[in-house]
């Protein structure tokens, strides 16, 4: 699919508008060393002639320090001017790449759960790194083009007017020859582009892929397997990119083609004119000077059109992340909540956009007052993380409301709702960066007495003491540098930290050996007091104290009530409790709170 000429012009215009138009200082800056740039390498041809005409016919001494002198002045104006410029328009493309990373990074961020899920990330880093750089390249040499090129190329022609206007002429005559060309080359460098980048997307999405499975692939020898997956990844863009590189590549000799004939025609024109008497050796040699000076801007301005090729479908690709806007939102008049902790689902129906032939939930109800202790259990699939996922609004419900407080999640902010919910998952997500850091992210600000008392509420303060750097210890990518009790302790501190009325766990024990298992007990318990609480049991030994517990089965409700009295029902629960202790798993640890 090929990118319209007034397309072309949509994306060139608001990429200048978006991210060039707050940079004019800079850019007049750029500019006005480009016209000193041009300015004096238009005067070349015009040394070239007072030295022909003083030093080599007229034999004048006199003229022969301050010709030297005149050169060597010249070369240095020009030498600073292209050095400013370069160093100017360098800035505005840095920039460029800052304020198109800042954006897409803001967009993504500001997405649902179901956008983000719907593209591999790995696209995502593609487009911040690859499509970004293409950006930077097409605006430098975009402005280039349009000023320094051009402001070359016009001072150039003015000296070859002023030198022959005939002569000029015939020069010219194959421009709109090239420009044709360049178009031509163009169209084929942003087809070859665009399918450069959805495998750059792709290759980028095998290394993240084989890289977090690093584990698996280890244990299972999959080695060669993955190699031979990555290695076709990238026989196939390079494949792309050499055509790429064809086509950029052309761009020169192709112009140089209908150069050289234009080179020609002059020479033939010129040596005729000189036969005749109507041509002195002064100018032509001016004429000839400025003609080949001009070859430059020439070439430079061919080689912007597979250039503008490449950026503008770069350019498509940033603004196609950019321009979507999150489908979940604050409601207009949203009002900011601050819970006490009853939580209610009324009738909740919901069915993920990838699936929606079954819904995950359906007529799902459920009544929890502040303080309680709840929990869901059910065998996998039955709705319990979608219930987690919809209280926090990651997901909209197609029927039904969710209440918080008697109030609708959708009628107040986004913001305070999550602030008034911690969440504490069975994988803890950590980033690489300081323990302090990570326990920080549950509450923005807090100080380090905080961090550290959170910490210690957690049971995690006497290994984090221990470690070289203590709390200053980076953990790691993903957490690796720590044992998996830790880090779900630091996650326990995290909520601890938030402080908020509503407590999410999604059983976070269960893939914990026994001594890392009774210390993060001991630190949800402390956590869980005076917080409604809502459990995803996988070991229902962990819930035998909840206040009430539901039984998903399918997306419903089968049950609820206490313990005993599921158990005296005979029901789901009774036959999932009874597998739990056939496994070895239901140990005497009941949690208070």
């Amino acid at each position: 699919m090929t990118t319209s000429p007034a397309r072309t012009g949509a994306i060139v215009k608001r990429l200048f508008r978006d991210y060039v138009a707050g940079q004019w200082p800079v850019l007049v800056g750029a500019i006005a060393c480009m016209a000193v740039t041009a300015a004096a390498t238009s005067a070349i041809p015009l040394l070239i002639k007072l030295t022909t005409q003083y030093l080599f016919q007229d034999k004048r001494a006199d003229m022969l320090l301050p010709i030297t002198f005149g050169v060597l002045a010249l070369m240095l104006v020009r030498a600073a001017s292209w050095f400013g410029q370069k160093v100017l328009l360098d800035t505005v493309g840095e920039r460029v790449i800052a304020g198109a990373q800042r954006d897409m990074f803001d967009a993504l961020m500001a997405r649902d759960l179901a956008s983000l899920n719907s593209v591999h990330s790995g696209q995502y880093v593609s487009s911040f790194l690859f499509d970004a750089n293409l950006m930077r390249d097409a605006v430098a040499q975009g402005v280039s083009a349009v000023a320094l090129q051009a402001l070359l190329l016009i001072a150039l022609l003015a000296v070859m007017l002023y030198q022959d206007w005939q002569l000029t002429v015939a020069s010219v005559l194959a421009l709109p020859l090239a420009a044709w060309a360049m178009e031509r080359i163009g169209s084929s460098m942003r087809r070859a582009t665009k399918r450069s980048m959805e495998q750059t997307g792709d290759l980028t999405i095998a290394l993240s892929e084989f890289l977090d499975g690093r584990r698996i692939v280890k244990a299972y020898g999959l080695e060669a397997h993955a190699s031979e997956r990555a290695h076709a990844r990238i026989a196939s863009r390079l494949k792309t990119l050499l055509k790429v590189i064809r086509r950029r590549a052309a761009a020169v000799p192709t112009t140089d083609v209908f150069v050289g004939a234009v080179l020609a025609v002059t020479i033939f024109v010129a040596g005729y004119q000189t036969l005749h008497g109507q041509l002195d050796i002064n100018r032509f040699a001016a004429f000839i000077a400025a003609m080949l000076l001009a070859l430059d801007p020439v070439r430079n301005i061919s080689q912007f059109w597979p250039l503008l090729s490449s950026g503008t479908a770069a350019a498509a690709r940033v603004f196609s992340v950019v321009d979507v806007r999150p489908a979940i939102g604050d409601h207009p008049g949203a009002a900011v909540l601050s819970a006490k902790g009853a939580v209610a689902f009324r009738d909740v129906r919901f069915a993920y956009p990838q699936d929606t032939s079954a819904p995950a939930i359906s007529d799902v109800s459920l009544d929890i007052a502040p303080g309680q202790k709840v929990a869901l259990v059910g065998p996998s699939g039955a709705g319990k993380s979608t219930i987690f996922n919809l209280l926090l609004r990651f997901y909209e419900t197609d029927a039904g409301r969710i209440e918080v407080d008697g109030r609708d999640v959708r009628d107040v902010t986004l913001a305070s709702l999550r602030a008034n919910i911690a969440l504490v998952t069975q994988d803890p997500i950590l980033f690489d960066e300081s323990i302090a850091d990570n326990i920080a992210l549950g509450r923005l600000g807090a100080t380090r007495a905080e961090i550290e008392d959170a910490a210690r509420d957690a049971a995690a303060h006497d290994f984090i003491a221990e470690l070289p750097s203590g709390y200053d210890t980076r953990v790691g990518e993903g957490g690796l540098k720590l044992s998996g009790g830790q880090r779900q302790r630091i996650a326990i501190a995290r909520a601890m930290l938030r402080n908020a009325p509503i407590l999410l766990l999604d059983e976070a024990t269960s893939a914990l050996d026994t001594e890392s298992e009774r210390q993060v007990q001991e630190a949800l318990a402390r956590l869980m007091k005076n917080r409604t609480t809502i459990v995803i049991a996988h070991r229902l030994s962990t819930v035998l104290d909840a206040d009430r517990i539901y039984v998903l089965d399918r997306g419903r409700v089968a049950e609820s009530g206490g313990h005993a009295e599921l158990l005296a029902r005979g029901g789901l629960y009774a036959r999932l409790y009874s597998q739990d202790l056939n496994d070895g798993a239901a140990a005497p640890a009941a949690l208070t709170g």
